[in-house]
């Protein structure tokens, strides 16, 4: 384990994903509020999403090589620097500049982010999870979030149903995260023979499938609603699913005691305000034309 090598690797993973991520919105997003199938393909044949692609498989080479070198609840939570680079490269692409409000919640969210890696301490090296604990914790996630996204599919509620969206994709891939961690640590103790095996293989399924999954409820979530609705939600659900996880599925050592739990609450909030106010509009500056129109249309 090298933190050296691991959180600056984390930090170009944010970077790359948040850069992607402002693209990929430009190119999802319909304004009309509803998902569409025919939508989603056609984004393979757009430039800009493909570029997009490629960003956030530069940003997933960068977080494979932090989770091989960092712990999970560490390197995970560093994702959420993907907004404030998200709002600068959407400046860049032609969108509105940052207001004082945007610097502000910047240093409400890194703020936020450093007192929790205070708080958090050293994890150290967690465990290799069984598994069968990694096939019942992908199931599980995957059912619940389907359950949660079946509920707000009613037409109307653009908005509610884009936090919803991005709420779980984050979640998924904050369950991503944990098992790409468990993939590295296979490959580094074990080399491709420890990939081979059910406990290597088990990991690399469950990112496979839930890292598929994610992606696709990311672009539907950009499809149906303003970037303010769904990226916020996607950026506070991965970071404590992993956290969460981490501690949970691979024993990485997160202080729980009533004083740090009352710390990592307002740490989160924090890191949500931040969150909200960078994607949301600035005094109408950047409203989504969606945003105007009734929820129920």
């Amino acid at each position: 384990m090298s933190l050296l090598v691991a959180i600056p690797f984390g930090i170009a993973s944010a970077i790359a994903y948040g850069a992607a991520t402002a693209v990929q919105h430009q190119a999802a997003h319909t304004g009309t509020g509803a998902a569409d199938a025919r939508g989603l393909v056609r984004l393979l044949r757009d430039p800009r999403w493909l570029l997009s692609i490629g960003g956030d498989t530069v940003g997933l080479v960068f977080q494979v090589i932090a989770l091989a070198t960092g712990p999970v609840v560490l390197i995970q939570p560093l994702l959420v620097l993907t907004l404030p680079v998200s709002l600068f490269v959407g400046y860049l692409l032609g969108g509105p500049g940052p207001r004082r409000g945007d610097y502000l919640a910047c240093l409400a969210l890194i703020g936020g982010l450093g007192v929790f890696f205070v708080l958090l301490g050293t994890p150290g090296a967690g465990r290799e999870p069984h598994p069968r604990a990694i096939m019942v914790t992908v199931v599980i996630a995957l059912l619940a979030g389907g359950a949660l996204c079946a509920l707000v599919s009613r037409p109307g509620a653009s908005t509610l149903r884009a936090g919803v969206y991005g709420g779980v994709a984050g979640a998924w891939f904050g369950t991503v995260g944990v098992l790409l961690n468990a993939s590295a640590t296979q490959f580094t103790d074990h080399g491709v023979r420890g990939l081979l095996h059910a406990a290597g293989l088990a990991p690399l399924l469950g990112v496979a499938v839930m890292g598929a999954l994610g992606m696709t409820l990311t672009q539907v979530s950009f499809q149906v609603g303003s970037l303010a609705a769904s990226f916020p939600a996607n950026k506070s659900a991965d970071p404590v699913a992993a956290v969460v996880l981490g501690a949970v599925l691979l024993h990485e050592r997160v202080p729980t005691g009533g004083l740090h739990v009352f710390g990592y609450l307002l740490c989160l909030s924090a890191i949500v305000a931040g969150a909200v106010r960078l994607a949301a509009p600035a005094l109408g500056a950047r409203q989504d034309p969606s945003a105007a129109e009734p929820e129920g249309r």
